[in-house]
């Protein structure tokens, strides 16, 4: 019956309305802290949504419904922050927070995947995993209908009726990424997708512990990715660096910029990943303390130390053209426990004759460094082949 419908009902009824869908009783669940509806959170949820809605395959001839397909290539639907910004007009952190607080409310989740395109290698891609369980939550009429309101108007086939057992909050999903379009059917209950959310969980964590690795262990064994340390470092990244691995990456340069935590003090002590991810360590390196106290303790000690060095200089400009060299190259603190001390007091033909202030220091440069300071006289043209050295509460006398 047709007879009541007015034209601008006729109108709208003929068109063909596709795109995203907001649910009503969306605005009584997804609020923010002062109780107003979370409209941008709403609107990414809706978009969100329509691209995880299958699209319907009919057959060509008959009309017949063959068969239903996702509407992007991955396992999961990959959304950048650029994406959505161009979009809805948003600014990058506006649909960071709002991705945010929707994760608070377990209906979506960001992954980040490192994945190959067209031969390049692509890190930290974003991708944008949904929890159906606690979408049907918000979605349901809060007026008792009586009925089933989780009945659809289309059922797909493969589908089971039943609500999926929602996530816990450890839950990772990272499953293989292909650029190829798929023909099987994706919503099938045999879906691997759980298998491979195991073998990939703390993907980034793990990431964190290759940077450290890479910037504050070079040359050393490996850290461990032990459950433990992985799910502090889940909460370190979130809490203190926006979850976002470049804040983790200027965080690990700057403990590697500071010479007191890469073992330049007294004892050599050096900061190693445990320490580095306790929270009162990562305040303190965040607030420049360490940086602050070893500016001081060079303050205190330089007007020593420069008396010291001008007693050192020598007469012969060749030796203190040699002292420079094995600072720079053997760095101050291996410089001051063996170099600094040292005495030129002559040459005697291919023989240069130094003093120790002990016979351990002499023995330890005789044996170390020999070769290294018979190297540098000859890039000043200096043909030294041998060194001398005396303890210096011995008398030395030249032929």
């Amino acid at each position: 019956m047709t007879n009541d419908l007015t034209y601008e009902v006729k109108s709208i009824g003929s068109l063909n309305f596709e795109g995203n869908i907001i649910p009503v009783e969306w605005f009584n669940h997804i609020r923010l802290p002062n109780k107003k509806p979370d409209l941008i959170s709403i609107f990414l949820l809706s978009d969100i949504i329509y691209w995880y809605r299958p699209t319907t395959v009919r057959d060509e001839i008959s009309g017949k419904v063959v068969g239903y397909r996702k509407k992007f290539k991955a396992d999961l639907l990959q959304k950048g922050y650029s994406d959505l910004e161009a979009l809805f007009g948003l600014t990058k952190d506006q649909i960071k927070k709002s991705l945010q607080r929707l994760e608070e409310l377990n209906l979506v989740k960001r992954v980040f995947r490192n994945i190959k395109c067209n031969g390049s290698s692509l890190a930290n891609v974003m991708f944008i995993q949904i929890f159906p369980n606690q979408i049907s939550k918000i979605t349901e009429k809060t007026f008792d209908m009586g009925k089933n309101t989780h009945t659809s108007e289309h059922t797909y086939p493969d589908i089971r009726v039943n609500k999926p057992t929602p996530p816990s909050i450890n839950t990772h999903t990272y499953t293989e990424t292909t650029t190829k379009t798929t023909t099987k059917n994706s919503l099938s209950p045999t879906s691997t997708v759980k298998d491979n959310n195991i073998s990939k969980e703390y993907e980034r964590e793990k990431e964190m512990i290759n940077i450290w690795d890479k910037e504050i262990r070079a040359g050393e064994r490996p850290s461990v990715n032990s459950k433990v340390r992985l799910v502090n470092l889940k909460k370190v990244l979130e809490e203190y660096f926006e979850d976002d691995l470049d804040n983790w990456k200027t965080y690990c340069l700057n403990i590697k910029n500071c010479n007191f935590l890469m073992g330049g003090g007294a004892n050599h002590w050096k900061a190693d990943l445990t320490w580095a991810t306790k929270q009162e360590n990562l305040i303190r390196v965040l607030e420049g303390y360490y940086y602050q106290k070893e500016k001081q303790t060079i303050e205190k000690n330089i007007n020593e130390n420069d008396l010291e060095e001008k007693e050192n200089i020598s007469v012969d400009p060749i030796w203190n053209v040699v002292k420079e060299k094995l600072k720079f190259n053997k760095g101050e603190s291996t410089y001051k426990s063996w170099f600094k001390k040292l005495d030129f007091r002559g040459y005697d033909n291919n023989k240069v004759i130094l003093t120790a202030p002990s016979r351990f220091i002499k023995d330890w440069i005789l044996e170390k460094f020999s070769n290294d300071i018979i190297g540098l006289f000859k890039e000043t043209e200096i043909n030294i082949k041998e060194i001398e050295i005396f303890v210096q509460k011995e008398e030395v006398t030249l032929v």
